[in-house]
């Protein structure tokens, strides 16, 4: 049976293991000072899942620690074992094992911003993820084609083109480029109208290719009205059995990307040369933004079949050859004259 005292004994002993605690904590605090000698900055990368022995040796190896039993005191004492956070931590100037503590706690990591524009392509987003040194591009691209990766994020092609929805991303590392992708690809679930899917069987498309022709109407125009028009030239050649003969497809299936097609390029065969192949080429050659995929499912009601570049970054589009050949005409005259 409990009795007063007992009870009076045992909150005797709580608080003086708390002031013991707090004693201990000021001992350590007064002797606990920032690394000396010269000090060019430090990066540590502490792992997901990393106990406090591990964080403690990566702290201490990197350089950052002067008293790692400070530091592992701090934790024990706060009970902050569970708070500390993964990630990548910089440290500009010497901190004491308090202020490396406190980094760990608040989660004060290094992150990292990738912007991905609208019509950016598989191949440029691994670029852009090698400059940031969050990937290899090599890496990246094996696991955007990766059978595995792709069924799991019920992605229908061969590759995750088209599903990484373009948008400002945060990461923080470390990030595999497994998770990348399925960042990208679930901002893409996000962002895309729940009937989607329902509204491209009703035009008798697939998914799938409803975003095959959001990719290729992103990569001809950045005019968002010429949008749905250029979306209305592309179903109405599909319709008539026409070859789409567009640039951006072929340029995307013979790996150049410099924006340059050339008669070779043309002349050559593959699955993404839509002036030899009839039909869309087999999957997107980008990833479009929402008003690519809007217009897409939503093409304007013309019945235009050709579009030539103005050479300012719009188009004129035709109804019959004739008025497409006087349009190419006038292009080329333009193009002679900014020369001149």
């Amino acid at each position: 049976m409990n009795t007063a005292a007992d009870r009076s004994r045992r909150n005797v002993r709580g608080v003086s293991l708390v002031v013991l605690a707090m004693a201990l904590l000021s001992a350590f605090l007064l002797f606990d000072t920032p690394p000396t000698g010269n000090w060019e900055g430090k990066l540590v990368l502490v792992p997901k899942g990393s106990p406090l022995p591990e964080v403690v040796g990566i702290l201490r190896e990197g350089g950052v620690l002067q008293h790692p039993l400070a530091f592992r005191a701090l934790v024990l004492l706060t009970f902050s074992g569970r708070g500390l956070r993964y990630g990548e931590y910089a440290f500009p100037t010497p901190p004491s094992a308090f202020e490396a503590w406190r980094r760990l706690v608040r989660g004060d990591v290094i992150k990292y911003e990738v912007t991905v524009a609208p019509g950016a392509n598989l191949y440029d987003i691994a670029e852009l993820l090698e400059k940031k040194k969050l990937a290899k591009a090599e890496v990246f691209l094996a696991a955007a084609a990766s059978p595995a990766v792709l069924q799991r994020l019920g992605i229908p092609g061969e590759s995750a083109e088209g599903y990484l929805f373009p948008d400002n991303y945060i990461f923080v590392k470390p990030v595999t480029p497994e998770e990348i992708l399925e960042f990208m690809v679930r901002q893409f679930r996000r962002k895309v109208p729940p009937d989607a899917e329902k509204r491209a069987g009703e035009a008798g498309l697939s998914f799938h290719q409803v975003v095959t022709i959001a990719s290729i109407i992103e990569k001809e125009t950045g005019v968002e009205e010429e949008k749905p028009i250029v979306s209305a030239v592309i179903r109405r050649r599909l319709a008539l059995d026409m070859p789409l003969q567009m640039d951006p497809t072929v340029i995307y299936g013979v790996k150049r990307f410099d924006g340059t097609v050339t008669r070779k390029d043309l002349q050559t065969a593959g699955p993404y040369n839509t002036y030899l192949n009839r039909g869309l080429p087999p999957g997107p050659i980008s990833n479009p933004g929402l008003g690519a995929l809007d217009a897409a499912m939503n093409p304007s009601k013309t019945e235009y079949l050709y579009f030539v570049s103005k050479n300012d970054g719009s188009h004129t589009f035709s109804r019959t050859l004739a008025e497409h050949n006087r349009a190419v005409e006038q292009f080329r005259r333009a193009v002679r004259e900014d020369e001149g």
